[in-house]
């Protein structure tokens, strides 16, 4: 086969498979969502549904309830399966199957012509999703029960309470259980002008620069179609690919380069007293604890006074002025670093090969001031300071420039 047709072929191959949806270099890979995220997703689904199977078959048995069960399959796959999408949020699940409901049953009772009567009730239902702003796609299966069942004996409005609305409050209750236990997201979205390290009704840095909120959420309602994804995520997305692009662009610019190697640390048995000395005598506020060379935690001067034990204030000055000035007290002869320091659960750390653009975030919007850097086998290699990568992001700059 000479090679033109062959590169003919692939290339009618790979429009066929885009044409199919199959191509996925344009869109996100569902292979790549970790196989216990898809395990953990498969049974709340399936549990979700069969208490709705349940209460339909067992309590109810209403022929309404049981061709109900392929709506709330649906909705079932988008609320687990795309618990982000703002089609799956509480309002578009609730509104998205009460509201489609009570237009079928009354287009029902009206229209006598089957094929009409299911035609005006998608177009109604549609409308009003759009007016509502509750859009959810298997709402329009709901809508049609009540037109398959007037084929027999139109249903009463007694079926928006049983079992559209019990089925839409099994699947909601686990749904908000499954992302707040599960996923471990917020079910209320704080404001973008408040930051959460600081409690503060401040912007946290990288929201202050750059693209938006607002931005983004002008160029949703920019669109003429209804888009799958939320501002929120749109910007998570945005922030994400600046990220990689970046770190493709500079691919040598990783920790290590950045780092200080000479780094001043303590043991877990240290005295918190001879820990003080160390931060005074370098003038530091911050140092790694290493079991030989291991990292196994970071201890700072802001953790002793987070353990200062007398509550009267008088005391506590004492306390504070002994320390101050190394002189003995209860406090220093007792404690060691290990009662102070923050252990491995609570560590945050960088590989000596990541990129620096991963620290932004840390030493910017998490209020961190150090990150231990350590290598492959978890041993400690250097730490880095805010002042260290704001020293890389300018030298890095200035390279730009002299390129340029």
């Amino acid at each position: 086969m000479a090679p033109h047709e062959a590169r003919g072929r692939k290339r009618i191959v790979r429009q066929c498979l885009s044409l199919l949806g199959l191509n996925r270099q344009d869109s996100q890979s569902l292979s790549s969502i970790p196989l216990l995220q898809r395990i953990k997703v498969a049974f709340f689904a399936a549990l979700a549904l069969w208490l709705v199977a349940y209460s339909s078959l067992h309590i109810g048995h209403s022929y309404g309830g049981f061709i109900l069960l392929a709506s709330m399959g649906a909705s079932s796959v988008l609320l687990f399966g795309l618990p982000n999408s703002p089609l799956a949020s509480p309002w578009s699940f609730v509104g998205g199957h009460i509201i489609p409901a009570a237009i079928g049953v009354g287009c029902s009772w009206v229209i006598q012509d089957m094929a009409l009567l299911a035609a005006v009730t998608i177009a109604l239902t549609l409308l009003c999703m759009y007016t509502f702003e509750c859009i959810h796609p298997p709402g329009g299966a709901t809508a049609l029960v009540p037109v398959f069942a007037a084929y027999e004996q139109p249903l009463g409005f007694d079926f928006l309470l049983y079992p559209v609305a019990s089925g839409v409050l099994i699947l909601l209750l686990l749904s908000l259980f499954f992302k707040r236990w599960v996923l471990h997201k917020p079910l209320i979205n704080t404001s973008d002008d408040f930051d959460p390290k600081h409690q503060s009704q401040n912007r946290p840095p990288l929201k202050r620069h750059g693209l938006q909120p607002e931005d983004f959420l002008r160029a949703l309602n920019s669109a003429d179609t209804v888009l799958d994804i939320g501002e929120q995520d749109l910007e998570s997305l945005c922030h994400k690919a600046q990220s990689f692009a970046y770190e493709r662009q500079q691919d040598a610019f990783t920790c290590a380069s950045i780092m200080s190697r000479d780094v001043i640390t303590v043991s877990s048995s240290t005295a918190a007293a001879d820990a003080w000395k160390l931060f005074h005598k370098h003038r530091i506020s911050s140092m790694p604890v290493v079991d030989g060379q291991r990292l196994v935690g970071m201890v700072s001067s802001v953790d002793f006074f987070k353990n200062l034990t007398n509550k009267p204030y008088w005391s506590l000055l004492r306390q504070l002025s002994r320390l101050v000035h190394k002189r003995k007290s209860r406090f220093g002869r007792r404690r060691t670093v290990a009662e102070l320091m923050v252990g491995q659960a609570h560590l945050v750390k960088a590989r000596d090969t990541s990129h620096i653009v991963a620290l932004i975030p840390l030493l910017s919007d998490a209020g961190y001031h150090h990150i231990p850097v350590v290598d492959a086998q978890d041993m400690l290699v250097g730490i880095i300071t805010q002042s260290d990568l704001i020293a890389g992001l300018y030298g890095q700059l200035q390279n730009g420039m002299a390129l340029t």
